[in-house]
């Protein structure tokens, strides 16, 4: 996992830089770099959370996307490595004084550790056998369902959870 850095870019410099590092993940995800992309995903957060919601949500929307296509490929070592990518990023972060110290952040940074969780968590369904998911389904699909109600359905997280096919 990459190390936070300290960089000097204006905001439309940040901007530009989110979106290149996203489309970067994207590219190298789908050539099935797993730790490379996973790298780029939390570079990418890292900068997003210090400029705020709306940089983050396109991380985070663009972390589930990925999200979902690991889940179509049945891959829990993608997922279980994405979702704590995520969490670790965002302790990282806090721990490193870069959040900024607003309410605002403070709920997104707390929302992407939950959505972090969230994925990880649809890794570890896959890793244990058919027969014992449906519970770790069902408490995925809780999850979402909370998330999606502090967040007016922003992410649209249960329908998500309910399109996986997981028990087959």
């Amino acid at each position: 996992m990459s190390t936070l850095e300290n960089i000097e870019l204006t905001p439309d410099e940040a901007a530009a830089r989110i979106h290149q590092e996203l489309s970067h993940a994207s590219k190298t995800l789908q050539a099935g770099d797993l730790e490379p992309a996973l790298n780029v995903y939390t570079r990418a957060l890292g900068l997003a959370l210090q400029l705020g919601p709306a940089p983050t949500e396109k991380v985070l929307l663009a972390a589930l996307d990925a999200a979902q296509g690991l889940a179509h490929w049945q891959d829990a070592e993608g997922l279980s490595a994405l979702g704590p990518a995520l969490v670790n990023l965002v302790a990282r972060v806090r721990d490193a004084g870069a959040l900024p110290p607003t309410v605002v952040m403070d709920v997104w940074a707390s929302l992407a550790t939950d959505v972090g969780a969230l994925i990880g968590q649809l890794g570890l369904v896959l890793s244990i056998g058919l027969g014992h998911r449906r519970a770790m389904m069902d408490n995925a699909r809780l999850r979402a369902t909370l998330l999606d109600d502090a967040t007016g359905g922003l992410f649209n997280l249960s329908r998500w959870i309910d399109q996986l096919d997981l028990n087959a």
